[in-house]
C-alpha cells in the first residue's frame, strides 16, 4: 500500500507541466507585460494603436486630379488615405472623401437635415466641430448640431478650387438626384454631376461634368 502510494506521487511529479512565467513564453504574465513595456517604449512596431477620433479636425486636397470613375465612395475615401498630402499626425488618422451619392453617403435627406442627424449616412462631419485647413491650420467653417455648415470663414483649401466633385445639390445638403456619376464610378457625360462651383462655398453646387477632373476633398474623421 505504502509502494503504491509512492508510485503515484512519483508519477504526478513527473508528469505535472511545470509552471514558468518566462518573458519569451507566449501567453504568460511576464510575456503580456515586457510586451507592453516594449511598446510603451517604442521598442517595438507591432503594437496595435487606438486609431484617433479628431476633435479640431482638417481638410485636404488630393494632390492628384481625378474624373467621376473613383471606385466609388469606398475607392475615394482609400485614395484619401494613400494621398501624398494626407498628414502624416496623428498616425492611424482615418481621413474620407467629401462625396455624397444617393445610398453609399448621406448628409441629409431634407434641406438642412430637418429631421436630424438620422439623416445621414456614413456622414463625414461631425456635430459642433472645428475645420481646419491642413495645409495652413487656418479654421474655415464650423459644423451645427446636425454635422452640417452653411457658410465658411475662409477657401477649403489654401489653393483656390475650382468645380469640385461632390454630389451635393443646389443647397440644402442633399444629394443630386441622378447627378453623382453613378455612384462614383462613372467618368464620363457632361451635366450629370453635383460640383461645389467655388473653394468658398464647397456646401452649394451647380451642375458640372463627370468627365471632367477635379481633386478630391479629404475630411479627417
Amino acid at each position: 500500500m505504502r509502494f503504491g502510494f509512492l508510485f503515484v506521487l512519483v508519477t504526478l511529479i513527473q508528469c505535472s507541466k511545470p509552471e514558468l512565467n518566462n518573458p519569451s513564453d507566449f501567453g504568460t504574465d511576464s510575456y503580456l507585460e515586457n510586451q507592453t513595456i516594449l511598446c510603451l517604449t517604442g521598442q517595438t512596431s507591432a503594437c496595435r494603436l487606438a486609431v484617433p477620433v479628431c476633435t479640431n479636425c482638417r481638410f485636404f486636397s488630393t494632390s492628384t486630379t481625378y474624373n467621376g470613375a473613383r471606385g466609388g465612395i469606398i475607392g475615394a475615401d482609400a485614395i484619401c488615405m494613400s494621398d501624398s498630402k494626407k498628414p502624416t499626425e496623428p498616425a492611424r488618422a482615418v481621413y474620407k472623401a467629401f462625396l455624397v451619392d444617393d445610398v453609399n453617403r448621406i448628409a441629409c435627406t431634407t434641406s438642412n437635415c430637418s429631421g436630424g442627424v438620422s439623416e445621414h449616412t456614413d456622414w463625414i462631419l461631425k456635430p459642433d466641430t472645428s475645420y481646419f485647413r491642413a495645409a495652413d491650420l487656418t479654421k474655415f467653417a464650423v459644423t451645427d448640431s446636425f454635422g452640417i455648415f452653411n457658410s465658411q470663414l475662409v477657401h477649403v483649401d489654401v489653393n483656390v478650387l475650382t468645380n469640385t466633385l461632390t454630389g451635393l445639390a443646389t443647397g440644402g445638403w442633399t444629394t443630386r438626384t441622378n447627378n453623382h456619376c453613378n455612384r462614383w464610378t462613372d467618368g464620363t457625360g457632361t451635366g450629370n454631376a453635383g460640383v461645389a462651383a467655388n473653394s468658398l462655398s464647397v456646401f452649394t453646387s451647380t451642375l458640372g461634368s463627370c468627365n471632367a477632373a477635379s481633386v478630391i476633398l479629404c475630411v479627417e474623421q
